[in-house]
């Protein structure tokens, strides 16, 4: 009401002080890192599957070189006894033939068993690869990871710095 008597001087106009709008925070580094932390974790999920199926491929390979193994020296005792009885005249010319026959073809088999092996080992390689390749990758999706946020970590610092300033 002061304006409105008429007594004494008309207030003073405040003059505008030119206060500058605080910056909304950049999100984006922070929305990157949220990103780069999933796919880093998925990136890790795959790497334990890869570890999984190289350790399973292992163990089967050693199963099947364990069999291979075991139809040799099956192969090989079947023929000393073969010929020990055939030497001890207990056997007949046509028996040991047929002996003879059946060692030819367990040796096959087991030639067989060990060429399969051979190529499972091949596999078993492979997936070796893939797995350390997994893990690789992993290694570097983490190096990336700790930058940026040192990266993060070093832009809050400077920009503290800088509202600390003005």
């Amino acid at each position: 009401m002061r304006g409105a008597s008429g007594f004494g001087a008309k207030p003073a106009r405040r003059e505008v002080i030119d206060v500058p709008e605080p910056r909304r925070p950049d999100r984006r580094l922070d929305q990157l890192l949220h990103v780069r932390k999933q796919r880093l974790s998925r990136l890790e999920r795959e790497c334990n599957e890869a570890r999984a199926q190289w350790r399973e491929l292992r163990a089967d390979l050693t199963r099947q070189k364990q069999a291979a193994r075991q139809a040799k020296i099956r192969a090989h005792e079947e023929w000393l006894a073969a010929r020990s009885a055939f030497f001890s005249m207990a056997l007949t010319n046509g028996e040991f033939s047929r002996a003879k026959t059946v060692y030819e073809k367990m040796k096959i088999e087991a030639d067989v068993l060990h060429i399969e092996c051979r190529a499972y080992a091949a596999r078993c390689r492979a997936s070796g690869v893939e797995f350390f390749l997994a893990r690789q990758h992993v290694t570097d999706a983490t190096k990336q990871q700790e930058k940026l946020g040192v990266l993060r970590d070093e832009m809050k610092a400077a920009l503290l710095a800088q509202n600390a300033e003005a």
